[in-house]
């Protein structure tokens, strides 16, 4: 498999990078991370991100990536990172590239690539990318780029806390840690607050639910505004509501304005998660998935279905 990556790479002179719709750190890290291996590794070559960079932690890398248009007239080689199915692409033009390449991390629905490294078990689409640096001497990778990678791990395993961590992403973190990165200073970049998060903290405290099992917060789009956060940023403090005992399953649930919707954070310690998140126009992995809700109307009937999932 990585044989056949690499002479695909080497195979084009323009490459553009994908991720998912409403990235997260390791959506970022693995596209900036996968960008800086192959530019730092051929720097002849004309490589390109692609989808939408307003998110605010797009600051927190710090690799030098060119945002221009990609140029379709060429040959273009696509490389899609941490996204399941085709539909969460972000960017539709990625069916103008002459062939794809997919390396993920979920389960399984969707290969699209005409080379899919696909796998279910690893912690991030971050830590496959890492893999592929780590054994194959080949390739080459500058300290921004081991950051961007190294984040995209950290923000999709917790530091390292989520089931999904093993042995293999031990050593990808080791592999990227010798080209010296300050883990401290990564560490800041993610978990440091400001005193706005607070509020954001006790609004959440203040303000959730909890249901045989099943704890929630909802952030209405005017609540959002008041917090002074945007939609994206409101389910990232999901995670507010772990680490209780009583709590077994735990929801962040959003006003999206955009479009017309409510989206869905859902995270568990024990219980897997991510079959009802199917029936909601959603998905992911076995304890942390995300879900879309046409009303608020149907939250009721989305928690019934987690409790039963608990008592089963």
């Amino acid at each position: 498999m990585d044989k056949e990556i690499i002479e695909k790479i080497e195979e084009y002179d323009y490459i553009a990078i994908y991720r998912h719709v409403n990235p997260d750190f390791d959506a970022f890290g693995s596209q900036f991370g996968m960008y800086d291996i192959i530019k730092t590794t051929y720097p002849d070559k004309k490589i390109y991100v692609c989808g939408d960079f307003s998110s605010e932690l797009v600051g927190k890398y710090t690799v030098a990536v060119n945002y221009n248009e990609v140029d379709y007239n060429n040959d273009v080689l696509g490389i899609v990172l941490d996204t399941a199915n085709r539909e969460r692409i972000d960017d539709e033009n990625y069916q103008r590239c002459k062939e794809l390449i997919k390396i993920d991390h979920h389960i399984v629905v969707d290969s699209y690539g005409v080379i899919n490294y696909e796998d279910s078990t690893a912690s991030s689409a971050s830590q496959l990318v890492s893999r592929l640096y780590k054994d194959n001497d080949v390739l080459k990778i500058s300290q921004d780029g081991a950051a961007a990678l190294y984040l995209g791990i950290v923000g999709d395993t917790a530091r390292f806390l989520y089931q999904n961590t093993d042995v293999r992403t031990f050593e990808a973190a080791s592999a990227l840690l010798k080209t010296g990165i300050d883990i401290v200073e990564l560490y800041n970049r993610i978990y440091l607050k400001n005193a706005k998060e607070l509020e954001v903290n006790k609004f959440i405290l203040n303000n959730y639910k909890f249901d045989g099992g099943v704890a929630y917060y909802v952030l209405t789009n005017d609540d959002l505004k008041k917090l002074g956060i945007s939609r994206e940023r409101g389910s990232d403090f999901v995670n507010v509501l772990s680490g209780v005992i009583e709590y077994k399953i735990w929801l962040a649930i959003t006003e999206n304005v955009a479009d017309n919707n409510w989206r869905v954070s859902i995270r568990s310690r024990d219980f897997a998660i991510n079959e009802v998140a199917k029936k909601y126009n959603g998905g992911g992995h076995a304890l942390a998935s995300g879900a879309k809700l046409n009303s608020i109307e149907m939250l009721p009937k989305l928690i019934e279905d987690l409790k039963e999932l608990i008592n089963e």
